[in-house]
């Protein structure tokens, strides 16, 4: 019995034989970055996914994004490349204005410095923006919403800017009312640029400048713009004629008629606002004046007043 339990106390002692190491205690991560401890751990546990109403919301956009790509894709497949890219952006568009970027407001307003808009022409902008092919405020390129309503006649100039996530705010400056046009017995409303405002009522406007004959609308910014500068002369303007679409014929509201040259018609402009300045020559009983001649200025007063009381002083 004693050298059995001798044998015994021997092979004990022993150190274990190859091939039969004592398994290992589980590591401790204790101290450990989380980085670290996920990447010895061999990934993520379902305690370390933090999932939220925000992380919901941008995996079901992902996934109704993946939805758009793979209905424009099956659309290429069976039409042309240009259907796919419509129906991509449809697609797109429909989701940015589903999850919070739809066009929900359009702020209209003039332009600092500009002239007043009515409520009519703001519901005017809102339904032209509200009535394209655009829902989302990411689809809406300023650029082209610009172009569209600097279409409409009674405009100059706009900018748009988008505020996100939902509000297009678009400032406009609305075309003056300069002159009206008569030709032909047909009368319209022009701007300083010669152009029509179709919308424009020409007996909404009696105080306006004429300008009269065919060719008269597009030939006649120079001189509207000359007489900005020009009070004494532009106070006293009736209408401005054109002859035989060359040359202007100015009738004062006195009923004085002013041939002015073919040729630098403003600058004669001009020269009769120094001589009105000078000599008053405007207020005299001057039937006729022509202008056409460089450097000389025939007179005809009135035949009437010929000889009379009150003829002309001074000269010119």
């Amino acid at each position: 019995m004693a050298s059995v339990r001798a044998r015994r106390a021997a092979r004990a002692a022993e150190p274990p034989r190859r091939g039969r190491r004592p398994a290992a205690p589980p590591p401790s991560f204790d101290g450990m970055p989380r980085l670290a401890r996920i990447k010895l751990s061999g990934g993520l546990s379902s305690d370390d996914v933090p999932v939220n109403s925000k992380s919901l919301a941008l995996g079901l956009t992902g996934v109704v994004i993946f939805i758009g790509i793979a209905v424009a894709g099956a659309t290429w497949l069976g039409s042309s490349l240009f259907d796919a890219r419509e129906a991509f952006a449809r697609s797109a568009d429909a989701v940015a204005a589903n999850v919070g970027f739809e066009i929900a407001e359009v702020e209209v307003d003039r332009m600092p410095h500009a002239l007043p808009i009515s409520d009519a022409r703001k519901q005017e902008v809102r339904t032209l923006i509200r009535g394209g092919d655009s829902r989302s405020i990411l689809a809406a390129d300023p650029q082209e919403v610009r172009a569209r309503i600097e279409n409409l006649d009674w405009v100059a100039q706009a900018r748009v800017r988008r505020l996100w996530p939902s509000t297009l705010r678009i400032e406009v400056e609305r075309r003056q009312e300069y002159a009206v046009w008569e030709n032909e017995g047909r009368r319209s409303v022009i701007d300083v640029n010669g152009e029509a405002l179709a919308a424009a009522d020409a007996n909404d406007f009696p105080d306006l400048v004429r300008v009269v004959g065919a060719g008269a609308g597009p030939a006649a910014p120079p001189l509207l713009d000359a007489l900005e500068g020009l009070p004494e002369v532009r106070e006293r303007t009736a209408q401005l004629v054109r002859v035989n679409d060359r040359r202007w014929s100015l009738e004062l509201v006195s009923g004085l008629e002013i041939a002015l040259p073919d040729e630098g018609a403003a600058e004669a402009l001009v020269r009769l606002e120094h001589l009105q300045k000078r000599y008053a020559l405007l207020d005299r009983p001057i039937a006729a004046l022509d202008m056409r001649a460089p450097g000389r200025l025939a007179v005809r007063i009135h035949p009437e007043l010929a000889g009379g009381p009150r003829a002309l002083l001074g000269g010119v």
